[in-house]
Formats: structure tokens, sequence, C-alpha cells
């Protein structure tokens, strides 16, 4: 237990060295408390979990001192914004794909990968929390169907008006849904029959994903899992979600009958460039936009849903599940997502590179040494 404890502080401890040299960068502020604090419940616990925030006031205080408050989490960072909102942040680059990096919270989502923060704390207007952790096979939890949400409306780069939704980004599931609970001050989960969900897929040959494949198709390892877990699956023809107005029109009525959505969605801005900025500047461009791997995460707060990412192991790709609007229907979504989270494994590179990034040496050469 004791080394579990040392492992923490070396891990957190590198971490803050590294989130120090990424000012300017992905990081806006470190706090230079952290490892105190985190030192003063390891006293008494065994596990401490660090978390970063996006730079922007529509995150409550109060949510935050929900976390900070119950002695298990600790604020790590305050993490950039990308310029004016975009879906796309031309300063930073995706570190698995090399392209520009997705929306507004994508320094935060990088802070998680890299293993700076355990969760990553953004907000979403039109996929701001949802595709970063998708272009990164990151998990998320985006919050506004339950209430956890911004103050303040906004409009979207194509003219929508909005409230910004809150969510999380991580690498662990239950880390992940921890924190949701804990900043809505959910104490305890009722148990749901999965039976009772009904859930919408879109028909084979309905929607070809940037890399040529089937959204269906892809979908089937899912699809029998949740049959397995004796969830209803209704299969309808699906828009092609190039209309942002339109898409939400026909989701908000679909999720009149149907309890969620289930989509797979990617490669997030790897084919295409899914920025509604870029996207106005011609049909040729249009089409580009139209490449970016986008489809529910792109409305999902827009229409006041729950939205979770759970990753697959394809670049920049995931399953995205979107409940609609209401408490009991996000913990419903919730409950769904940990049926077929473990469908999928992520290659052990992917975790030694980044998620354990801290055990690598640089073995930096400062003098020389010769003639000792």
């Amino acid at each position: 237990m004791e080394d579990n404890k040392i492992n923490k502080m070396l891990r957190v401890s590198k971490a803050s060295i590294r989130a120090l040299g990424l000012i300017d960068s992905t990081v806006e502020k470190v706090n230079e408390d952290a490892l105190v604090e985190i030192a003063e419940i390891l006293k008494g616990q065994e596990e401490v979990t660090t978390f970063g925030v996006k730079n922007t006031d529509q995150i409550s205080r109060r949510y935050i001192k929900r976390l900070v408050d119950t002695k298990k989490y600790v604020w790590h960072t305050i993490d950039t914004m990308a310029e004016g909102g975009r879906a796309i942040d031309i300063n930073l680059i995706n570190p698995i794909t090399g392209k520009p990096m997705t929306g507004s919270s994508s320094a935060t989502a990088i802070n998680v990968l890299y293993g700076i923060n355990d969760i990553g704390i953004g907000t979403d207007g039109g996929g701001s929390v949802l595709a970063p952790a998708l272009s990164l096979n990151l998990i998320s939890i985006m919050a506004k169907g339950m209430g956890l949400k911004g103050d303040t409306g906004k409009t979207s780069t194509d003219g929508i008006s909005f409230v910004p939704g809150i969510g999380v980004m991580s690498q662990s599931f239950r880390k992940a849904k921890d924190c949701v609970y804990t900043m809505l001050d959910i104490d305890k989960e009722e148990l749901l029959n999965l039976k009772d969900i009904k859930v919408l897929v879109c028909k084979e040959h309905n929607i070809k994903l940037p890399d040529g494949s089937d959204m269906r198709r892809s979908l089937e390892k899912v699809v029998k899992r949740l049959a397995e877990l004796q969830v209803e699956i209704i299969e309808e023809k699906f828009p092609d979600f190039y209309e942002r107005e339109k898409s939400i029109t026909w989701a908000l009525n679909k999720l009149k009958e149907y309890d969620m959505i289930l989509t797979l969605e990617g490669p997030i801005d790897l084919m295409g460039f899914g920025d509604s900025v870029f996207g106005t500047l011609g049909d040729f461009a249009k089409s580009i936009q139209n490449q970016g791997g986008k489809y529910m995460i792109k409305i999902a707060n827009m229409i006041n849903a729950t939205s979770i990412t759970l990753p697959i192991d394809e670049v920049a790709s995931g399953i995205v599940i979107t409940a609609r609007e209401g408490l009991k229907e996000g913990i419903k979504a919730i409950a769904l997502a940990e049926g077929i989270k473990d469908l999928y494994t992520l290659p052990e590179l992917y975790h030694k590179y980044f998620q354990e990034a801290y055990k690598r040496k640089k073995n930096e050469i400062l003098f020389s040494v010769k003639g000792v």
C-alpha cells in the first residue's frame, strides 16, 4: 500500500514539472500547493484524483468546491482554451494524429492524455468536450442533460444559440463517472434495469465514416453486447448530419421516442477538418468539413443531452451514447456505458507511451564527467 502512495507522489511530481514546462501551451497556471495537498490526503487514504479545469468562467466554482471538499480531489492546473471557442485549435497539435487539435477544450484533453491530470473538466458547445476526447481516444461524459452546465448563453460559429454543457475527460471510466456524480452532488446511484431501455442505431449502408467503413457494421460488437443485456435495439435511417440545425430537429424528435441514440464516430479531424468556420469557405471546404467524423457529438449539447464517449481500438474513434435530457436519463446512459466499456482495449504501447510517461527518464547529460 505504501508503494502505491509513493508511486502516486512520483507520478504527480513529474506531472507538475511537465505542466510547468507547458505554461502558455496547454497550461495557464499550475497549483503550486498541489503536492502538499496530495501528501496530506495520502496520509489517510490510498487514492487521490488530480484535475485540470479549462480557463473559462462558465465552470462554476461551486462544482470545483464540491470536488475539493471531498478530500479526494486536488486541483492541479488551469488549462488554456482554443481561441474563439472554435471546433479546432490552430495553436495545438494532436499528439496522436499530428493534425490540428480538436475543440476548445483541446488543452484540457491533452493534459489528461499526457497524465498531467487524472480528470479534465471542460465546456462543450458543439462538441468541445466530446470531440477532443474522441480525437485522443479518451473517455468523456458531457452531463448537460443531468444539469451540469454553464450560466451564460453563447452563439456557435454557425449561428446557433446554446448554453455550454460541462463535461469531464479521463482515461478511467470510474473516475469520470465519480467526478460527474460528485459535481452534481449525487450520493447514491439507483439500480437500473437495462432491458427497459430503447436505443436507436442507424441502418446498414446509411452512414459511411471518413475511413470508408459502415457505421452500423462497425457497431455490430456493441449491438450484440446490448442484446445480451436485453436492451431493445431499433434501427432507422439517420440523416447525414451535414446541416446542424436539421440534425438537431431530427435528434430531438427521435429522443421523444427512444431513450438514447447510439453512434460510432471518427476518425475525428483526421481525414477531414470538422470546423464550421473553415466549412463556410466554399463547396470544397464544406466537403472537407464533412469528413471530420463528427455526428451526434456536434449537436449533443445543443439538444441538452447527456453524451458519453468510449474509445475503440481505432485511431481517434469511439462509441457515442447520447441520452435525452433528465437526471435519471443521464444515469441510464452511464449504466449502459458501463455495460459496454470493456469491449475494446487500446494497444499496450498507447498506455505505455502516454499513461506511463512519468516512468521514462530523459537521461540528459548536463555536464561532462570525463576525468572523474
